[in-house]
């Protein structure tokens, strides 16, 4: 029978890839007894489902900070982590943008680059000329992240939570955590499936689909939308080799290659909500053909390809599809990191930093958080939208 402990300094809810990173730079704060808990295995939510891009800008600072802080860990990991392999592959990544976003795009890439961010303008004939498979007729500007791609999404997760139990963290598995306990507005412990408990003045929900069955119990009401969302398999025929990853503006796609030949597409958005615990793991046969056809469009030598199916995940998508991160003042003791909405894999290692710092001082951090309260949701102060080929904003 394993050991429980009855008390800890920090309790990390959610064992997906930020709770993992969360719980390693604790450990590596020396923040005490650190417990990470995991409601089944590590990674088995929706970091197990991500196509794992590892790319380096946004249309905020504080997003493209963090990624491109992060890219630079996952080329450096073994000298920054100091063990494990995310299975990181530097095979870039390409955005397009149609003649709406061009000025976006040419303005984002020029802030990245202002930010240390390791991004190129392209011409439409100059992407052509990258990836000469590609048809560029409704491309209008390009962007080229020459040191971006993609990782291995559980060896990522596995590697974090190895290295924090080396530095002495705790890491249960398979325990679900049922409640968040707090008594006079100052966290007190979580409560455990089977009726346990972990004392505790500190808890960090990274429970991503499951953040609100712990938190509205206590009044704080984040509106999730658990969406699934499909990515499909395609392999490349003879003579097409490889490709960088593609953010596809104009077709709101984005694809990556993998092993074997193969390339992951999936849309951009899904609206199709779902229970987190039961629904279609697969991909829908129409989804796969539609993804064929978007495929097809950008790289006409697909129509040569073979589809090998695909399969489903849920994002935890919040209103402006932007995170919570940080304190929650309604309760001292009280930090979040979920609602990342499907694009917070690539900022795991600077985001479990940041957000392991707020939770030893029990504050925001010098205001960057603050953009991201919980609150702003109740408050209607949304956030706009930060991708790449988004207007820019909130410079600084």
């Amino acid at each position: 029978m394993r050991e429980i402990p009855r008390s800890a300094d920090v309790v990390v809810v959610g064992g997906g890839v930020h709770g993992a990173s969360v719980a390693y730079h604790l450990a590596k704060m020396r923040a005490g007894r650190v417990v990470l808990v995991e409601r089944k295995f590590l990674a088995s939510g929706p970091t197990g489902r991500s196509s794992a891009l590892v790319r380096r800008f946004y249309a905020l600072d504080f997003l493209t900070r963090t990624a491109n802080t992060s890219a630079d860990v996952f080329q450096r990991w073994s000298e920054v982590i100091g063990g494990g392999d995310p299975g990181y592959r530097q095979v870039g990544v390409l955005w397009l943008a149609s003649s709406e976003r061009a000025t976006y795009l040419r303005d984002n890439v020029t802030r990245a680059c202002e930010l240390g961010a390791n991004v190129v303008p392209l011409t439409p004939e100059e992407v052509h000329a990258l990836v000469p498979e590609m048809a560029v007729d409704d491309v209008a500007f390009g962007a080229y992240e020459p040191s971006s791609g993609y990782a291995d999404a559980a060896a990522t997760t596995n590697a974090l939570a190895i290295r924090a139990r080396e530095l002495g963290a705790t890491v249960l598995l398979d325990l679900p955590v049922e409640a968040v306990h707090a008594a006079g507005g100052k966290v007190t412990g979580v409560g455990l499936a089977g009726g346990g408990e972990i004392s505790t003045p500190r808890v960090v929900v990274c429970a991503g689909l499951w953040a609100n069955r712990l938190l509205a119990p206590l009044g704080i009401e984040v509106p999730l939308a658990l969406k699934r969302h499909q990515m499909c398999f395609f392999r490349r025929p003879p003579g097409f080799t490889s490709h960088p990853a593609v953010i596809d503006q104009p077709h709101a796609t984005y694809m990556r290659p993998e092993t074997g030949n193969l390339t992951i597409h999936g849309l951009v958005a899904y609206d199709e909500v779902v229970d987190p615990d039961h629904y279609n793991e697969g991909a829908d046969a129409g989804e796969v053909l539609k993804n064929a056809e978007l495929i097809a469009r950008r790289f006409p030598v697909m129509e040569h390809g073979l589809s090998m199916g695909g399969y489903a995940g849920v994002y935890d998508v919040t209103r402006d599809h932007e995170p919570v991160l940080g304190p929650i003042p309604e309760y001292s003791g009280l930090h979040a990191d979920f609602g990342w909405s499907g694009h917070g894999f690539k900022h795991a290692p600077a985001v479990g930093a940041i957000v392991a710092g707020a939770a030893l001082e029990d504050s925001a951090r010098g205001g960057d958080l603050m953009l991201f309260r919980w609150s702003r949701f109740r408050d209607g102060v949304l956030l706009p939208p930060a991708t790449g080929t988004d207007a820019p904003h909130q410079r600084g």
